[in-house]
């Protein structure tokens, strides 16, 4: 587990500013715009809170210093990083360090959408304006994923990235509660990656207190975490993003309740 500090550190930071929907009920389109250090994640959490939707997200590993900033005296947007130098100056010092992030908007197809469509909207916007396939959008069993693709390098052009929780691994089916489940996929993904994944903000006590006995063989992380999500569906409506500390170059993996939209 993250000690306190680190993980206040580590789990922050979708600090957004603005969130409008523009339109009303009975229009269409609408279009949505946010402001946030993780603009896209931000986005997703309110399609959700609108709509009851379930849509995971995973961070790129922020590498390039123009895609970093410096809140640790101030709220975001803070101080963008200049340059390589300062970049490695500011990891060394306990600085909190968040993604750049930025402005989205992005227009729904219609006043009622359906999710594969808003979310492919959202992800299209923001990847126009990025030059590149930044994020992509994943259709998995039962949930929708949004996953990297591609990161800004440290040499300042776009690179490949491979999505950390599309890593193999292997699970022992037995009985277990959530909680414990979640424990091991993160540290089988930290040794078969040599990048650290840890819990961040979890709903500990629900965790706890749900019993599964998922597992496998040879399957990704996400396939896993998915499996466990949806036989969770019935009672509890979890989702997931998974965010990169710029600062400790670690992954925090959120699980939160989603409320159902009546």
């Amino acid at each position: 587990m993250l000690s306190t500090m680190m993980r206040a550190r580590h789990v922050m930071l979708t600090m957004g500013l603005m969130v409008s929907f523009l339109g009303n009920a009975g229009a269409s389109p609408i279009t949505v715009t946010v402001q946030d250090s993780r603009p896209v994640a931000r986005a997703i959490e309110e399609l959700e809170t609108r709509y009851g939707w379930r849509t995971t997200y995973e961070d790129p590993p922020y590498s390039h210093y123009s895609d970093i900033t410096d809140v640790t005296n101030t709220d975001w947007p803070g101080t963008t990083v200049q340059s390589p130098s300062q970049l490695q100056s500011l990891q060394g010092n306990k600085r909190t360090l968040v993604p750049k992030g930025g402005s989205l908007s992005f227009t729904l197809p219609s006043a009622d959408p359906d999710e594969l469509g808003a979310v492919q909207a959202l992800v299209k916007s923001y990847n126009a304006s990025r030059g590149g396939n930044i994020f992509a959008v994943v259709q998995g069993v039962g949930l929708l994923h949004v996953v990297p693709r591609q990161m800004m390098g440290p040499s300042g052009t776009l690179e490949p990235v491979e999505p950390i929780l599309d890593t193999v691994i292997t699970i022992k089916p037995r009985e277990r509660t959530a909680y414990a489940l979640i424990e091991e996929i993160c540290k089988k993904i930290s040794i078969a990656t040599n990048t650290k994944v840890d819990m961040g903000t979890v709903p500990t006590n629900m965790l706890i207190q749900t019993k599964t006995s998922i597992g496998g063989s040879g399957k990704s992380a996400r396939s896993i975490l998915e499996q466990l999500i949806v036989e969770t569906g019935t009672r509890l409506s979890l989702s997931w993003e998974l965010f990169y500390g710029v600062y400790d170059k670690e992954y925090a993996l959120n699980i939160s309740w989603v409320a159902p939209v009546n």
